[in-house]
C-alpha cells in the first residue's frame, strides 16, 4: 500500500499552480520551498548532480486493496481499468521520497481529459495546427521544445505569433502572455540551470523570434533551460489559454521525420498548466492572466466538425472526397506570410489554399510528394498497395472524458545510469510487466538496457512486443559509451538471447520504419524518410505517448512530458492511423536472426551491424554532441 503521507499530499487540494496564484509575484522556485521544504531539497541535489536513484518495478500482481486504493486517488470520471491501475500504482511510488519527480503537483497527476485530434504526419502538418491553436489564443500561450532552429517550422509559428499581436490589437483585448522554452545550452547553465533570454539574443540570426516592437500585443518571456552537461530539456508541448494541450514529438526545425501531435482537453490539462509552471522556475514578468483566473471546467466536449479547430480545416470534406489540402503542406508557411489588411482570420486564403493544393493522397505520387518535406526521396511502392487509407488527420470519434495521467521525468546531468526512479520509467516497465498480451512501440532509437530487458522479458512469458524503430537513426551518438548502441546492434543482439522455442513462436517482431510510398527500409543517414514518432499500446487498451525516446537519453537523463491514456477506443484508432500512415509493417519486418533481408534474401545496402572495435567510441563524439544541442537525431 502507498504511504498515509503521500495519500494525504495526493488528496491535497493546494498545488504549485493555487500557490503561485496567491503570489503571482513570487519564483516558483520559492513556491515549491514552501509547499515542499524538504523535498525542495532532493530537488536541488537534483540540479547538482549529486543523487543516485533506481526504480524498482514489483512484478507480481498487486493485491485488490492496492488497486482500489489507488482507484481513488486520480480524479477520474470512472475506475479506470486494471491495467492502467496497475501502472498508476507504480507510478505514484516513484513518489514516495521525492512528491515532485514527476514534475507536477500529486494531486493534479492523474485525472481526465479528451483527444478530438491526433496528426501523425511530417513536422510542417503539425505546425500548422500549432500556428491555428496559437492565433486564436485568448489570454495566454505557454510553449516548450527541446530545440528552436532558424527554420521554415519557426517562421510559421513567428507569423503566428505576429498575427495574434494583430488580432490582439484589433479587438482592443489585454496582451496576450507568451511564455517560450527551449534548450540552446550555454556555459552560464553549469551556474544557473534556467537562464532568461533578452529579445537581443532571441531575435537573432540562429533563432529569429519577434523583438517586442514586431508584437506590440503579445508580451513574450524566453527561457533557456538545460542541466549540464547532458540533463538535456526535451519536452515539446504547447498549453493554449489554460484549455488545451498539445503534446507532439517534433522539435520546432525542419527535419524530414514524420512525428506525432494529440490535441488533448479536459482536467488533465491542468496537470500540464501544472507542469510548465515547475518546468519555468523562475519569477514570470509578467505573470500568466490566467493563473488566479482559470477557466470554468467544460461539462461536454466537441468533435469532428463541431470542433472549431477541425471545421476550419474541412478534413472530414477532404476525407469524403478522397482528397486533401496536404499534397504540398510545405508551402503552408509560405501562404500565410502575411494577413491580408482587415482579415479576421490567420487562415484567411485557407479557400483559395485549398483549392490549390487539393490534390490526391490516394495514389502514389500524391503521398510521395506530400513526405517529400526534407531531402526528396523517389516512390519505390507498388500503385496497387493500399494507399487509401492514408491520413495525417486522425479525428477521434466522440468520446466522454477517459482517464489520464501525466507520466514525465526531470532532467538529470551527470552522465550514468542511475537516475531512473521517474514516473515516466515506472510507468513504461509497469507496461511491460503487466502486458498480458501485446506491446507495441514506434521509437527513433530502441536501445535503453532497462527496456531492452523488460521487452525480452515480456516476450519470455508470452507476450508479443512489437517495435518500429528507425535503421541508422543517430547511429554516431549511440556509439559512445553508456549510450545503449545502435538500433541494428540492439536488434540482433535481442533475438541472440532468445532461445530457439521462443523466436519459433515470433513473439519478438522488430520492424525497420518505412515510409508509405516506400517498398523497403531506408537508412535514415539518407535523410530521405525517418519516424520520430514515440508510442506505446499496451493489450490494446493502454497507451503512452508523448516525448520520450526508448533510448538512453530519454531513460536516464532528459526531462520528458508523457501523457498515459485509458482507452481502447483512442489506442485502437492510434494503431489503425500508424499503419495507414506508413508501410512498415508490410515491409519492415527483420528476420529471427535480427536482419532485414529483400525477397532475394539481400540485406539493405549500408546494413553493416554498426561499427566494432576499439574506435567505435571516437565515432560517437560528433553524434552526441549534436545530439544533446538539439541538432541531432533528438
Amino acid at each position: 500500500m502507498l504511504s498515509d503521507s503521500l495519500v494525504k499530499l495526493i488528496a491535497d487540494s493546494e498545488t504549485v499552480t493555487t500557490k503561485l496564484a496567491a503570489s503571482p509575484s513570487s519564483a516558483v522556485e520559492d513556491v515549491v520551498r514552501q509547499l515542499h521544504p524538504q523535498e525542495h531539497g532532493v530537488t536541488r541535489l537534483l540540479h547538482k548532480l549529486t543523487l543516485h536513484k533506481k526504480v524498482k518495478i514489483n512484478n507480481g500482481e498487486p493485491t485488490k486493496e492496492e488497486l482500489d486504493q489507488v482507484a481513488t486517488l486520480g480524479n477520474f470520471p470512472s475506475r479506470p481499468s486494471d491495467l492502467f491501475l496497475k501502472i498508476y500504482l507504480e507510478v505514484l511510488r516513484t513518489l514516495e521520497k521525492d512528491p515532485l519527480a514527476g514534475l507536477v503537483s500529486p494531486s493534479l497527476i492523474a485525472s481526465s481529459g479528451v483527444v478530438p485530434l491526433s496528426i501523425i504526419s511530417p513536422i510542417p502538418t503539425i505546425i500548422g495546427h500549432y500556428a491555428d491553436c496559437i492565433v486564436r489564443a485568448e489570454r495566454e500561450i505557454f510553449f516548450a521544445t527541446n530545440f528552436w532552429e532558424s527554420s521554415d517550422s519557426a517562421s510559421t509559428i513567428v507569423r503566428a505569433f505576429k498575427e495574434l499581436s494583430r488580432r490582439v490589437g484589433e479587438r482592443g483585448s489585454p496582451k496576450v502572455v507568451v511564455k517560450l522554452v527551449y534548450d540552446r545550452g550555454t556555459p552560464k547553465q553549469v551556474v544557473k540551470t534556467h537562464q532568461l533570454v533578452g529579445p537581443d539574443e532571441y531575435s537573432g540570426e540562429r533563432v529569429q523570434l519577434p523583438r517586442p516592437e514586431e508584437i506590440p500585443n503579445v508580451q513574450l518571456e524566453v527561457l533557456n533551460y538545460h542541466v549540464p552537461p547532458v540533463g538535456t530539456f526535451h519536452s515539446k508541448y504547447c498549453i493554449i489559454d489554460r484549455k488545451i494541450a498539445l503534446l507532439n514529438s517534433n522539435n520546432i526545425q525542419d527535419r524530414v521525420n514524420v512525428e506525432m501531435m494529440t490535441h488533448i482537453e479536459g482536467p488533465i490539462v491542468e496537470a500540464f498548466y501544472d507542469m510548465a509552471l515547475l518546468s519555468w522556475n523562475e519569477q514570470m514578468n509578467p505573470p500568466l492572466p490566467l493563473l488566479a483566473d482559470p477557466p470554468v471546467p467544460r461539462k461536454t466536449y466537441d468533435f469532428g466538425n463541431d470542433h472549431s479547430r477541425i471545421k476550419e480545416k474541412d478534413i472530414e470534406g477532404e476525407r469524403a472526397s478522397a482528397r486533401s489540402l496536404l499534397g504540398e503542406h510545405h508551402q503552408y508557411a509560405d501562404s500565410t506570410s502575411e494577413a491580408p489588411k482587415g482579415s479576421t482570420s490567420f487562415d484567411a486564403d485557407n479557400e483559395a489554399e485549398v483549392a490549390r493544393v487539393h490534390e490526391s493522397v490516394t495514389t502514389e505520387e500524391g503521398i510521395n510528394k506530400y513526405l517529400n518535406t526534407g531531402t526528396p526521396a523517389d516512390a519505390t511502392e507498388p500503385a496497387s498497395s493500399s494507399v487509401a487509407d492514408f491520413r495525417p488527420h486522425v479525428l477521434h470519434s466522440p468520446h466522454e472524458p477517459v482517464p489520464m495521467a501525466l507520466v514525465n521525468r526531470r532532467p538529470h546531468g551527470r552522465p550514468g545510469h542511475d537516475d531512473t526512479n521517474a514516473p515516466q520509467n515506472a510507468a513504461w516497465l509497469a507496461a511491460f510487466a503487466h502486458a498480458q498480451s501485446s506491446v507495441f512501440i514506434q521509437t527513433p532509437t530502441f536501445n535503453a538496457p532497462l527496456v531492452v530487458d523488460a521487452a525480452l522479458a515480456s516476450v519470455k512469458r508470452g507476450v508479443e512486443v512489437t517495435i518500429f524503430a528507425d535503421l541508422g537513426f543517430n547511429d554516431e551518438g549511440e556509439l559512445l559509451p553508456f549510450q545503449g548502441g545502435t538500433n541494428e546492434m540492439v536488434a540482433t543482439d535481442m533475438y541472440k538471447r532468445l532461445g530457439s522455442d521462443e523466436k519459433a513462436k515470433n513473439l519478438l517482431r522488430w520492424y525497420w520504419y518505412t515510409g508509405k510510398d516506400q517498398s523497403k527500409p531506408l537508412n535514415a543517414i539518407k535523410k530521405e524518410r525517418n519516424c520520430h514518432v514515440k508510442l506505446m499500446i499496451v493489450d490494446g487498451s493502454v497507451g503512452i505517448q508523448g516525448n520520450g525516446n526508448q533510448d538512453v537519453q530519454s531513460w536516464y537523463h532528459s526531462q520528458e512530458i508523457n501523457v498515459l491514456i485509458d482507452s481502447e477506443l483512442i489506442c485502437r484508432e492510434w494503431a489503425e492511423a500508424i499503419r495507414s500512415n506508413q508501410n512498415t509493417h508490410l515491409h519492415g519486418e527483420l528476420q529471427k536472426d535480427g536482419i532485414w533481408r529483400d525477397g532475394d534474401g539481400q540485406p539493405l545496402p549500408g546494413a553493416t551491424g554498426g561499427p566494432k572495435g576499439p574506435f567505435k567510441s571516437l565515432i560517437g563524439v560528433k553524434g552526441a554532441i549534436q545530439r544533446v544541442r538539439g541538432e541531432g537525431g533528438f
